[in-house]
Formats: structure tokens, C-alpha cells, sequence
């Protein structure tokens, strides 16, 4: 018997893939930039993905490319029904992942404490 959450996380990696694949091939908007994605989180019904990116460039640029993917939303979803097979295919939400910046502000902390520490 196949665990939910396997079952879950394999589709939300087959996802991710596929997605990625098409953003970078097939989503022509110039607006889009530089994208990373950084991981797709499924509702428990696998109705919704949660899709979590990172883009080069500062606040303005963030906003672009996630106008650029609500544009594209509709064409990314239609072009994952030619390459998954699925009953259905769930509705696509983005997201800006700020945890690198997140990780990177306490990493600069953690120096910081631990430059104080050597000065003492």
C-alpha cells in the first residue's frame, strides 16, 4: 500500500520538474526573469500546488515575475496535461520563497556575534 504523503511528495517533485521544464522552454514573457524553483507543496486532496520560486534581482523584479507566472498560469497548467498523466491537474499557485534571504539575514547574524566574540 502507498503512503499519502509518498504519493504526495512524488507528484509534487514530478511537478516541479515539469513546470520548471516548461517555464524555462515554453513561457516566452521577458518579464519573467531569472527563476528558480525552489519546491512544490501539495493540499492533502492534491487539488492545489503550492509553487514556491527565487529569482535574481531586487523587490521590483519579484513582483514582475510573478505577475509574468499569473499571466502564464493557464498555459503552464494546459501544457502539464500533455506531459503528466494525472485524473486531474491542480490548480497553480505561486509564491516568492524568501527563505535564502531569510537563511542568508541569520547567517549574517551569526557572524556578526561571533566577530563581537573574537574582539572581546
Amino acid at each position: 500500500m502507498n503512503n499519502p504523503n509518498r504519493r504526495s511528495r512524488r507528484f509534487a517533485d514530478q511537478l516541479k520538474y515539469e513546470i520548471g521544464w516548461i517555464i524555462e522552454r515554453q513561457v516566452n514573457d521577458p518579464k519573467k526573469g531569472f527563476i528558480t524553483l525552489t519546491r512544490v507543496r501539495m493540499s492533502p486532496d492534491l487539488r492545489i500546488a503550492n509553487v514556491y520560486f527565487s529569482v535574481l534581482g531586487e523587490k521590483n523584479q519579484r513582483e514582475h515575475t510573478l505577475e509574468a507566472l499569473n499571466r502564464a498560469k493557464r498555459f503552464i497548467r494546459k501544457e502539464l496535461g500533455t506531459r503528466i498523466e494525472s485524473r486531474f491537474l491542480p490548480e497553480l499557485r505561486f509564491h516568492f520563497d524568501d527563505s535564502l534571504e531569510y537563511s542568508s539575514h541569520i547567517n549574517s547574524i551569526l557572524r556578526s556575534i561571533h566577530r563581537e566574540d573574537d574582539n572581546k
